[in-house]
């Protein structure tokens, strides 16, 4: 199975923390130890063969910094590699050489002097920490607790996501701090094991850092800011909560700050940012919502500062932030920290991960610079819980079916609908004994394959000897819901009308075609379509007397169509008469959780051979089960069996992925159950990132 966006690089390795890798091209092949003393990435080249062999031996990830000794001459040939970021050339004399500066546009500077060349290359260094900014954009106009999050597509869903995870940091640490402090330590003993320096600093923290000079170990040129911003950016969630005690810390002190600033007036703040043209056409055409920063975001008060960090660059933006009231208790804190920093006069304010922005306006200065108006749109403590306390809740509506997928059995499916239509009930084993044009070993073995299943389906209708009139309407439906599952609806909707010309209006299979025509346009987001289909469905339904259970069933989809379109009272009505039939049931205790315990234990217990995914759909059944019963260790348990049992026998397609995008949800809720908050976030970004895959 194809692994999805979720960032979880293993944490037994070295991260590269550095975006950039510095290849310094000397012919005596000597670097300075000036420059090894802040260089980790460094890579030092003697020959232009070997020079150019590890540069292209990169891909577009990678920025580098290159430092021609006395090779002016390899300058025009290095400015076309789009590896290169920046190229730094020393000579003697600058006299004798001359050039066209428009013709290198990755040239720095040509520098005289050793050390005037290595302190612009260590500004440029830190300069690189600010290139990337990553976003999160909803399309809401505000963070509301009431919409569902069914509702929400895939962006609003990530940029809560990292609402939620940012609050997970601050608030639910889990262990104490010294645990915390040493987690993190060693983790950057094992970034740096090979640096001396780094790892002498790392040991200066563990003596001196303390809940008042966060800020200072912050604001300084050390490991601690390079790993911690590198985290972040990467929105690598194991690694960021390896940083979660100095996450705490800063937060705290942001926090202390800013209540002692409240009276400041900032009115308008600065950032230079240096984006890509696919991440300036975001913003563009999501003016007028919400944007989420998901790093530590440095503004300055200066509009002079912010343009000094775009100078050169072809896509540059200034970002103009408008900051209407500071008084708020808020999750997001910032604060001006010039106080703290080695350059007082930049009058720095730094915001915490997370803050939240309207977008007001993207417009073009020149052809190189682009004005983005910002105003702080921080949410409160109160809201973002709130929406956490409703996440509960919502997730629940999506497990009361005890089916992780529909598609399960089509055998089940054929002998309900040929039953409809002649009045006669065929058990399973009598269709495979009788009906030898069916090959049962065939179609199991092959649950998993449904384009292999809807061509032997289509050999069946061929069949003039096997197929009569009401096995040719019930092969047609089975193909086309063999189809919806592949989402390939056109060709679904093709044998569903088939059926449909084939059935009166008021036969109760059509009744129950109307119900899968419903679940295919929802699916398309033709809710007003799918709405129609699930009417009639039920006016058919309801003539022909049809088990209640299955109304309900209807009734939950008619309700999940109005919560996404925010009718709340429509949705509110078509619930509670779910809820009254499934009450009546549970009355005569045929939802008895005990009594279905069992029966799928014996349906695992009694096939030793069952397909993949009729297997996953039993432990999904008994997992349901346990989490009505509010035994969710249990329901953990059979919920995990099942996700493992996909990783390991699945196809190494992304076919099935709406069902791990189900399964991974319920885990989801399963761990928000048992108080596991990291987890619970964890597999609910995995079902967005999966959700998101399949929307792709």
């Amino acid at each position: 199975m194809t692994e999805f966006n979720l960032s979880s690089t293993r944490l037994n390795e070295i991260q590269n923390h550095d975006d950039f890798q510095v290849v310094w091209f000397c012919s005596d092949n000597n670097v300075p130890n000036e420059l090894t003393n802040f260089v980790d990435y460094l890579k030092k080249c003697h020959s232009f063969e070997t020079c150019d062999n590890y540069i292209k031996g990169f891909q577009s990830e990678r920025k580098i910094l290159l430092v021609l000794i006395y090779l002016f001459d390899h300058t025009s040939y290095f400015n076309d590699l789009s590896q290169i970021q920046s190229i730094y050339v020393l000579e003697r004399n600058t006299r004798n050489v001359k050039y066209e500066k428009q013709k290198y546009s990755k040239l720095i500077d040509i520098f005289t002097d050793e050390h005037t060349l290595i302190e612009r290359l260590r500004q440029d260094i830190l300069l690189t920490y600010r290139n990337d900014l990553p976003i999160s954009i909803s399309r809401l106009d505000e963070i509301n607790s009431e919409r569902s999050l069914t509702s929400l597509d895939k962006n609003t869903l990530m940029f809560l996501w990292n609402q939620f995870f940012t609050d997970y940091l601050i608030n639910f640490p889990h262990t104490d701090m010294n645990q915390l402090k040493n987690d993190m330590v060693e983790q950057c003993q094992l970034e740096y094991k090979n640096n001396q320096v780094q790892l002498t600093n790392i040991d200066y923290f563990v003596n001196n850092c303390t809940n008042d000079n966060a800020l200072n170990w912050y604001t300084k040129d050390s490991f601690l800011y390079r790993l911690l911003n590198k985290a972040f950016r990467t929105q690598n969630i194991h690694l960021i909560c390896k940083f979660q005690y100095f996450t705490i810390l800063l937060y705290k002190q942001l926090k202390e700050l800013s209540i002692k600033q409240q009276q400041e007036n900032y009115m308008k703040l600065f950032r230079g940012q240096i984006l890509s043209r696919n991440d300036l056409e975001k913003l563009e055409s999501n003016v007028g919502h919400l944007i989420s920063v998901n790093t530590i975001m440095s503004t300055t008060r200066k509009e002079d500062v912010a343009r000094a960090f775009i100078i050169g660059a072809k896509a540059g933006v200034i970002f103009q932030i408008n900051v209407e009231s500071t008084k708020k208790n808020i999750l997001h804190p910032f604060a001006d920290i010039s106080h703290f920093s080695s350059n007082p006069d930049e009058e720095e304010i730094l915001f915490f991960s997370g803050t939240v922005f309207h977008i007001d306006s993207v417009e073009k200065e020149s052809d190189s610079t682009w004005i983005v108006k910002l105003t702080l749109k921080n949410e409160t403590i109160e809201q973002i819980k709130q929406i956490m306390d409703g996440l509960a809740k919502q997730l629940s509506n999506t497990t009361y079916l005890h089916h992780l997928f529909m598609k399960t059995d089509d055998f089940n499916l054929f002998r309900k609908y040929y039953r409809i239509l002649t009045n006669k009930s065929i058990p399973l084993k009598d269709i495979f004994t009788s009906m030898t044009d069916i090959n049962l070993h065939y179609l199991i073995s092959n649950l998993d394959n449904y384009e292999k299943t809807i061509e032997y389906y289509k050999k069946l209708l061929s069949n003039k000897q096997f197929v009569d009139n009401s096995k040719f309407i019930v092969l047609n439906i089975i193909i086309g819901y063999n189809y919806f599952h592949l989402f390939e609806y056109d060709n679904a909707l093709l044998h569903y009308a088939i059926a449909f010309s084939l059935l009166d209006d008021n036969n109760c299979l059509t009744g129950e075609l109307y119900n899968h025509l419903g679940d295919l346009w929802r699916e398309m987001n033709d809710f007003k379509g799918a709405l129609s289909c699930y009417e009639r469905s039920l006016n058919i339904l309801n003539d022909h007397s049809v088990q209640d259970r299955y109304v309900a069933r209807i009734f939950r989809k008619i309700s999940d169509i109005h919560r996404k379109q925010d009718h709340w009272k429509d949705a509110s009505l078509y619930e509670k008469r779910a809820d009254q039939i499934d009450e009546h049931y549970r009355s005569r205790s045929e939802l008895d959780f005990d009594k279905s315990l069992k029966h799928y234990q014996n349906k695992l217990n009694n096939k030793l051979d069952l397909p993949t995914l009729q297997h996953v759909n039993i432990l999904y059944s008994i997992g349901v089960c346990f989490m009505k019963k509010g035994d969710y260790g249990q329901a953990l348990q059979n919920l995990l069996q099942a996700k493992q049992l996909l990783k390991d026998s699945l196809p190494s397609n992304n076919r099935f992925v709406h069902i791990y995008s189900t399964l991974f949800e319920s885990l989801a809720l399963a761990y928000l159950f048992l108080r596991d908050y990291f987890n619970a976030l964890t597999f609910w970004r995995k079902a967005i990132d999966i959700r998101t895959s399949l929307l792709n």
